[in-house]
């Protein structure tokens, strides 16, 4: 089936803005990874059975850690009826429209939800992968959930628009 004819009107994309990681970041990413390949072939490569096999466990963390670092990514899709939040690798978070409450252009960095990354506190959370302007949305319940746009103006008249056509 193609795109047009199949494709519910709620389930397209209003707005649609997603960030990589910055340099920085893919760079960091890139030698952890470096390391923990280097040191895990290390150890497996260690002839007999050495205490310094245990170290496998923090090469393989180290692995981890820098696909990590160099596949974030954040962003936000808001359709007619949610915004959804994508922080990679997690699955996407998706609030619904009727419970959101406010929504707002804010600026903020690393500082100000206390580091990089998808960030959760008691009644905020927020996807901050560079500093600058966002979206701030709040539910029903009170909490609070900020994610980084290059285009967060776009989103909160999407959102506004929604709820004046609803």
């Amino acid at each position: 089936m193609g795109g047009g004819a199949g494709t519910s009107r709620a389930s397209r994309p209003l707005v649609d803005d997603h960030q990589g990681a910055p340099l920085w970041m893919r760079a960091v990413g890139g030698i952890v990874l470096a390391a923990g390949l280097a040191l895990t072939a290390a150890v497996l490569g260690w002839p007999g059975d050495a205490p310094e096999s245990a170290l496998v466990i923090p090469g393989l963390v180290a692995v981890v850690v820098g696909i990590l670092a160099l596949v974030a990514r954040a962003g936000l899709t808001v359709t007619e009826d949610a915004v959804v939040l994508h922080f990679r690798p997690l699955p996407p978070r998706r609030i619904a429209r009727r419970v959101i409450t406010a929504v707002r252009v804010t600026e903020a960095d690393a500082r100000t939800y206390g580091g990089v990354g998808l960030r959760i506190g008691r009644r905020r959370r927020a996807l901050v992968l560079t500093p600058g302007p966002g979206v701030e949305i709040t539910d029903a319940s009170g909490r609070t959930t900020f994610v980084r746009s290059d285009r967060p103006e776009d989103a909160v008249r999407a959102l506004v628009g929604a709820a004046r056509s609803e």
